[in-house]
Parts: C-alpha cells; sequence; structure tokens
C-alpha cells in the first residue's frame, strides 16, 4: 500500500490517504514522539527503564509539534521534517499503518 495523499488536516493533525482508500489520521505529537530513528527510539527505550530520567531539552518534544516537510523515500517510507529541527526518522509505510489513530484502525487494536 502506498500514500496517494499527505496533508495538514488540521493544526495539530496530519492525514494519508491510501492506495486502497483508507485515511490515516495522526496527531502531530504521537507521530513526532513514535519517531523511529536511533535517538528517538534509544531515549524511549532509556525512559522506560529509568522513569526518574531527567529530559534533556533536546528530548523535550512541544505540544505544538508540526510537520514543515515531508519526503517520499523511494517506495516504502516517508521523512518528516518537524518543527523542532528533527528530520532523521524514516517511518515505513507499514509503520504509518499501524500508528493510524482513525476510528476504525484503534476499534480494532482494542478488541
Amino acid at each position: 500500500m502506498l500514500p496517494i495523499d499527505i496533508k495538514k488536516a488540521t493544526e495539530n493533525q496530519l492525514t494519508i490517504i491510501w492506495d486502497d482508500g483508507h485515511e490515516s489520521i495522526f496527531s502531530m505529537i504521537n507521530l513526532r514522539k513514535q519517531c523511529p530513528c536511533a535517538t528517538c527510539k534509544n531515549t524511549r527505550d532509556n525512559q522506560s527503564h529509568d522513569p526518574l530520567k531527567v529530559l534533556t531539552s533536546n528530548e523535550i518534544i512541544p505540544d505544538n509539534m508540526q510537520v514543515k516537510e515531508a519526503e517520499i523515500i523511494g517506495r516504502y517510507a516517508v521523512q518528516f521534517t518537524w518543527s523542532d529541527g528533527h528530520h532523521e526518522g524514516i517511518y515505513s509505510f507499514d509503520f504509518l499503518r499501524e500508528l493510524c489513530e482513525c476510528e476504525a484502525c484503534t476499534d480494532t487494536v482494542a478488541k
């Protein structure tokens, strides 16, 4: 499955329309917090092992996070440039589909 359109739906939401007709909805803050790059993954893993860890300013993600740019990588992923300057994460299309926050997808996960 491939995205046919990536757009800002609201100030805080991003939507992706897929070639199968599904429309994925993402809150920008959750999408940014799930960044799959090694640095972000390591930070998430360390926080789960040490819940009292003090975060540095580079590890704090502001609530008003915005996508500044989205670039398709090959036929398998998209790379976002975020308003905090971060741009290392490459989000595979499969990963994005798993992160979908639409009602149909969240109902399926809850069951």
